[in-house]
């Protein structure tokens, strides 16, 4: 498991470095209005996307397991990819009869009609990286994500030279990397017509669709609970403090993201193949080793970026936003984290149990609390009553997920290594409160060497997540001598 995290990097490394990049660009070109326009538009391709194109991912890395047994893996990509082009055509048709129904603001008038293509084609990527995940093509899956992250920085930076400082350039530049990432899985693309794939069966496809369309009420809810403050702050308190709000949102959400996903990248595949061969109890053991090794990393992320947050507003961030994105940080690291548990963790229970649409069940409720409670905050506490009110409902997802998931299958993490993951965090929290450094770069990266030195020192000593045993088996069987074999 360990070995299959440790593959990933690549594909969750490059892309933070580039957000970073990207946040300390965009901050200094951008004022926070500009960019709260753009966040707009980003905004509303990540809530459709989501709503509507993640289910399919995730219904062809929980099946594609059980076809590869039955060596049908043909057939069940080409049932994914024909519910795709129907999806895209769809909601390709949809979009543009409301855009030609709507008045759209002549600010972003341009990149919402961009929006389009961007949505689509990103969700073709994400499609194809289901399968390289599921096929188990980890160098693949790195260039990919490495080459989707470098060319949207770097084609946004230089359209903006084109087009202008504003959202439409950004847009143009995700636009042209999506369209190339995702050409380059060409074999995928042509699934639907593939003579091995045989002929469709409606059978599967029955089995696929009725797997994924839970799916898509379940991670539309999310992804409102998730985003919907942003649209209110947009509304209620303006597009300048959306600016400031999406700045800390972004350089929070995006590397926890990638860590949980480099995560679940290699551990939700693998109980899926111990699920299907081995069994529930199996799957049981496993998935609660895969709960500690996202903590191991999460939550020492979470709490770094939560006691680095001056540091990192200082330093990565252009003036008019630093005051408010190093008072959000902390706040949005703890929503990080929980969000992080629920969807890579907990959210498991209900995709092993074969019910993922039980997740509404915890999902709804909380949507609505979370955009009812923003109709009253924001306008009287702006964007930190929103950040507050999006830690309450994420907490109490958390708390409503394992609950009901426990109830669906046997979710199972072992309380004495969660306890050492929390003791291990507590001297990192006690050096980095009590030891200052300057306010700039050289200060930020000896924040991040202090407290991530403490971090590892103390996790090994307290042996967390086995890490301590692992590595003495690995170095007893790389010291141990090579004794050939007697022979008659």
């Amino acid at each position: 498991m360990y070995r299959q995290i440790i593959g990933y990097i690549p594909s969750n490394v490059i892309p933070a470095l580039v957000s970073v990049v990207m946040v300390y660009a965009y901050t200094r070109l951008l004022s926070p209005a500009a960019f709260g326009g753009y966040s707009y538009v980003f905004s509303a391709v990540l809530i459709l996307q989501t709503s509507l194109f993640y289910a399919l991912p995730i219904a062809v890395m929980r099946f594609f397991p059980a076809a590869a047994i039955a060596d049908r893996q043909d057939g069940l990509l080409k049932e994914a990819y024909s519910v795709f082009y129907l999806m895209a055509l769809a909601v390709a048709a949809i979009c543009v009869a409301a855009g030609l129904m709507i008045n759209l603001p002549a600010d972003y008038r341009i990149a919402a009609w961009l929006a389009l293509p961007l949505l689509l084609f990103r969700s073709l990527v994400q499609l194809n990286q289901s399968v390289n995940r599921s096929a188990n093509h980890m160098r693949h899956y790195n260039t990919i994500e490495c080459i989707h992250a470098l060319l949207g920085l770097g084609l946004g930076l230089a359209a903006m030279s084109v087009l202008g400082r504003g959202a439409e350039a950004i847009v143009v530049g995700l636009l042209i990397a999506a369209v190339l990432c995702s050409s380059i899985d060409l074999r995928l693309l042509a699934s639907p017509i593939r003579r091995t794939a045989g002929t469709l069966d409606k059978t599967e496809l029955v089995r696929l669709v009725a797997y994924a369309w839970p799916l898509v009420a379940v991670a539309a809810t999310a992804v409102i609970l998730q985003s919907s403050d942003r649209f209110l702050i947009g509304s209620l308190a303006g597009t300048s403090a959306l600016g400031i709000y999406a700045v800390a949102y972004n350089l929070v959400e995006r590397p926890t993201t990638l860590i949980c996903s480099s995560i679940s990248t290699a551990t939700f595949p693998l109980v899926v193949q111990v699920l299907e061969n081995q069994g529930i109890d199996a799957a049981r053991l496993q998935n609660g080793r895969n709960g500690i090794a996202l903590l191991v990393v999460t939550l020492p992320a979470c709490a770094g970026l939560a006691l680095t947050a001056d540091y990192i507003a200082a330093s990565l961030v252009g003036q008019d936003f630093r005051a408010g994105v190093a008072a959000l940080l902390p706040i949005m690291s703890f929503t990080a984290l929980a969000r992080g548990l629920r969807s890579h963790f907990i959210d498991h229970a209900f995709h092993l149990s074969g019910r993922p649409l039980q997740m509404l069940w915890t999902y709804l409720p909380a949507t609505v609390v979370n955009i009812a409670l923003n109709l009253y905050v924001v306008p009287r506490y702006g964007m930190f009553g929103a950040a507050w009110t999006a830690l309450l409902c994420q907490g109490a997802t958390v708390v409503g997920g394992w609950f009901l998931g426990t109830s669906l299958f046997p979710v199972w993490l072992p309380i004495g290594q969660a306890l050492r993951c929390l003791l291990a965090v507590v001297p990192m929290a006690v050096a980095l409160t009590w030891i200052r450094f300057p306010l700039n770069w050289f200060g930020l990266f000896e924040a991040i060497l202090l407290g991530g030195s403490i971090y590892l020192v103390t996790a090994i000593a307290l042996d967390v997540g086995d890490v301590r045993s692992i590595g003495r088996k690995a170095l007893r069987k790389r010291l141990a001598p090579n004794v050939p074999a007697l022979t008659d």
